[in-house]
């Protein structure tokens, strides 16, 4: 691999630098040979990724050696910038538009295998920024989609969560995060900036937004030098081998400094800026998208464009069919139902076995230990996915009291760098939503785990997946993907169940398709179309319509990505019947890696199923 010596600086969400303009040169070829295409998706992806340390730190372990990356000597926490210039809007679009006149010069039938599929996630990728760039509206999407300020903590609970993901192999590894850790004061200050432009800009930030905001900083601030920070990098540094006791006697002082004098004084800061903000939409009726007119609407479509692929989705025949399946859905679970509660009096140990799940008294397959839980997952996984080549070590780790309490995720899971053989992986447990929903956890572990998120990854690097299949992934195929295997593993558990338990299976398969597909529906009616009123939900804190407001599609993979590849599964296996086999089709759905568009996994399946007949 050629070593690279010009930073390309663009980050995510980020400012984009004039630099890139030269990342072109090492992707150039007279003869556009695969190993040239090969080229041109890692500088797009280099191009992406920027200088973002968490985002090197998480895909790579040795960045320098296996992509050509410098790391730069300056690295700071995302600060809010404000919106770009028509210059650097620019700048902007002619870097894409070199990206794409070279891509136009590959053809897709002159590719196989991972050529292909490198070949179909530049050109998602490409088409996907292009139109955000492209968009007349472009200055308002960067105010609309800014995270800075959430209810949730926005990019301060982000940086906490940064922080302890972020891992120490070298002594580098240790200085970037302490240097981004001395920037948070000036970077959460900025965040005000964000707070003001949106106010000039039409769209204030509503009250429950500011004053969530300001509840998660006042938790953090009053924790003082109990807040886990401190002991957590306390923890990581005594955890790094390669520095002796003096060096992290050093660390862990300028680390306690950083965190006290910086972090904890721009959550300060931060907390009493946001005062002057409250007031400015106290009871909103419409959402910040629909607020925002056609500005809003044309964001929304970009959103969803980009979370699924399809490229010119008409969203009134998608929420038209997804409301058709959702009634059906609720239909399904409520005759199940229906047909229990009619046991009551001729079979009660069915009924009240069935209930006692329901309730949660009772929990499928009597598992509640997380540990015990993924051994039995491992081995339900061989009847759903094909084998990984080596097993991976898996461990279980907790969230910070503090997140887990504002968060409605039960569990998440961290992709390890893509040149770590054999990495530990680790799926991190939401203790407090574990004492809320135990019910869940099978099904989530499932999802994060076996045969969800790490199986399709771990696969996914197996097979050679590239940098641009990590930080340029369709969201709904992989969340989509994680939330059809759980529906699987409700099929499976009630093949070989009693009666209770099989009916309580698709009882709850059915009530997770109308969960996920009701939630899109009121996500598009809340931040597309505009007929849901706000107003009482908010006044009544209600939390879920909130997080809707502030992250208009965020169901979209979940929802929208099950619904359309459980409907794949049921396509192939109604074509193809006694001839369908659920491992070889879930190993070709998995075949172009976790996040190919979900108008590839719809040929995938096509594919298959003649394939097969």
């Amino acid at each position: 691999m050629k070593k690279r010596n010009k930073l390309i600086a663009v980050a995510m969400s980020g400012i984009m630098s004039a630099s890139v303009l030269f990342g072109l040169a090492g992707c150039r070829s007279d003869r556009y040979t695969p190993e040239a295409l090969d080229e041109l998706g890692l500088d797009f992806s280099m191009a992406l990724m920027g200088s973002d340390a968490f985002a090197w730190n998480a895909f790579s372990a040795t960045p320098y050696e296996t992509y050509g990356y410098v790391v730069p000597d300056e690295q700071s926490w995302y600060s809010y910038t404000g919106t770009r210039s028509s210059s650097e809007i620019s700048m902007v679009n002619r870097l894409f538009n070199m990206y794409a006149s070279e891509f136009k010069h590959y053809k897709l039938s002159d590719l196989k295998g991972a050529d292909a599929v490198t070949y179909r996630a530049l050109d998602n990728a490409l088409s996907m920024y292009q139109s955000y760039y492209k968009s007349r509206y472009v200055n308002k999407f960067e105010l609309l989609g800014g995270s800075y300020i959430s209810s949730e903590g926005g990019y301060v609970a982000d940086f906490a969560q940064s922080f302890e993901n972020y891992e120490f192999r070298t002594q580098k590894d240790v200085d970037i995060l302490l240097t981004v850790t001395q920037s948070t004061d000036k970077a959460f200050e900025s965040y005000l900036n964000f707070a003001s432009d949106r106010v000039k800009a039409g769209c204030p930030l509503y009250d429950f937004t500011v004053n969530s905001m300001r509840d998660y900083l006042d938790d953090v601030y009053t924790k003082g030098d109990e807040f886990y920070l401190y002991e957590l990098a306390d923890k990581k540094i005594d955890d790094a081998q390669f520095l002796n006791e003096s060096a992290k006697d050093e660390y862990k002082s300028e680390y306690k400094a950083a965190i006290h004098d910086k972090y904890m004084a721009g959550v300060k800061t931060l907390y009493d800026g946001l005062n002057k903000y409250v007031g400015k939409t106290s009871s909103p009726s419409k959402s910040y998208l629909v607020a925002a007119g056609n500005a809003g609407k044309a964001y929304y479509e970009w959103l969803f464009r980009q979370k699924t692929g399809i490229k010119g989705a008409n969203l009134t025949t998608v929420y038209n069919e997804l409301g058709t399946a959702s009634t059906a859905y609720f239909n399904r679970f409520n005759v199940i139902k229906a047909e229990i509660d009619a046991l009551q009096e001729t079979d009660k140990e069915t009924y009240d076995e069935f209930y006692e799940y329901c309730n949660e008294t009772k929990m499928l397959l009597g598992l509640t230990d997380p540990e015990e839980i993924l051994d039995y997952l491992k081995v339900a996984a061989k009847d759903i996915v094909p084998d990984l080549k080596t097993e991976p070590d898996i461990g279980f780790k907790y969230m910070d009291d503090t997140v887990a309490e504002i968060t409605n995720a039960l569990a998440y899971y961290m992709r390890t760098p893509l040149d770590l053989t054999d990495a530990s992986e680790k799926i991190t447990l939401n203790g407090y939503q574990m004492e809320q929903n135990p019910s869940d956890l099978l099904t989530t572990i499932a999802h994060e785990g076996y045969p969800g998120h790490l199986y399709a990854y771990v696969s996914a690097k197996e097979n050679g997946a590239s940098l641009l299949s990590n930080c340029a992934n369709t969201l709904s195929f992989s969340e989509g993907w994680a939330n059809y295997v759980e529906l699987v593993l409700l099929d499976n558990i009630a093949k070989t169940a009693n009666k209770a338990t099989a009916k309580y299976c698709e009882y709850k398969k059915y009530l997770t398709l109308y969960g996920y597909t009701n939630m899109v529906l009121y996500d598009m009616s809340i931040n597309y179309f505009g007929d849901f009123d706000i107003s009482t939900a908010v006044q009544q804190g209600e939390k879920i319509i909130q997080t809707l407001v502030e992250n208009p599609a965020v169901y979209v993979p979940y929802g929208y990505g099950m619904y359309t590849i459980y409907n794949l599964h049921e396509k192939a296996k109604s074509e193809l019947g006694d001839k369908y086999s659920e491992v070889d089709f879930n190993g070709a759905l998995l075949s172009e890696g976790f996040g190919p568009t979900l108008t590839r996994a719809k040929q995938i399946t096509e594919s298959y199923i003649k394939k097969n007949k």
